[in-house]
């Protein structure tokens, strides 16, 4: 009776720790990706077009079709950001962009953002620039998504709760300097310093695009963007 008694109150503590712990955090399939992605079309990380001594070019003047595979920089449109989103509900087994191989699980989600120059070449984009990756396995209750720092402490500070990795990645670009300012990283955890290394990445690959001194260092080699579709490309900007 002892044994069934300890049994059963060791089965109901463990019982009382599991509806908690899915009480106070969500599985990434469950989140408002929607929400994040519209964080992002008006977030600081937005970016206009990063050659500011080229002009704008026109709506119109958009995804012109190229006649041959763009070979530099000078055949690619300004840059854009396109977001792809795929969630564990739909997409499990699917194998992510930027995180070396890994496949989505049916509770996680995974965001891609990219912001690179383009130019198509027979139903296929090329392009230079860079993209971060998100795969969110938990996240705990409380926490939106669209506070990336607030995210990140709690990774740091919750990681039971709160399970979030990230990568990044340039295209098309090729300096020993680059390095310097962009650090390509694949699958690390999304805690404060993670974040912290995302933030000073950003404004350093910014700063080799847009300073004449430090692009011209760089050699630029638009390269077949396999993850991203023409019809990406006419995502809101």
């Amino acid at each position: 009776m002892k044994t069934f008694k300890s049994t059963f109150l060791l089965v109901s503590f463990f019982m009382f720790l599991l509806f908690n712990f899915t009480r106070c955090s969500f599985s990434g399939n469950k989140l408002a990706l929607e929400d994040f992605q519209g964080f992002l079309n008006d977030s600081i990380f937005r970016v206009v077009d990063s050659r500011s001594s080229v002009p704008i070019k026109s709506d119109n003047e958009q995804n012109v079709v190229k006649k041959h595979i763009p070979e530099s920089r000078n055949d690619l449109e300004k840059m854009r950001m396109v977001v792809k989103i795929y969630d564990g509900d739909h997409n499990a087994g699917l194998t992510i962009p930027g995180f070396g191989g890994v496949k989505l699980e049916n509770k996680e989600s995974n965001v891609n953002v990219y912001y690179i120059e383009t130019g198509v070449y027979n139903d296929s984009v090329y392009g230079c620039g860079y993209s971060l990756h998100y795969l969110f396995k938990r996240v705990k209750n409380g926490i939106a998504i669209d506070n990336l720092p607030n995210v990140a402490a709690s990774v740091q500070l919750n990681n039971n709760k709160t399970r979030v990795y990230y990568s990044m990645q340039t295209y098309g670009m090729i300096g020993d300097n680059l390095v310097e300012y962009f650090k390509p990283t694949i699958n690390k955890n999304f805690n404060v310093e993670g974040y912290g290394i995302m933030q000073s990445s950003i404004d350093g690959i910014h700063n080799v695009l847009q300073d004449s001194s430090l692009y011209k260092s760089v050699r630029f080699k638009p390269e077949l963007l396999k993850f991203i579709k023409v019809e990406d490309l006419e995502q809101i900007q």
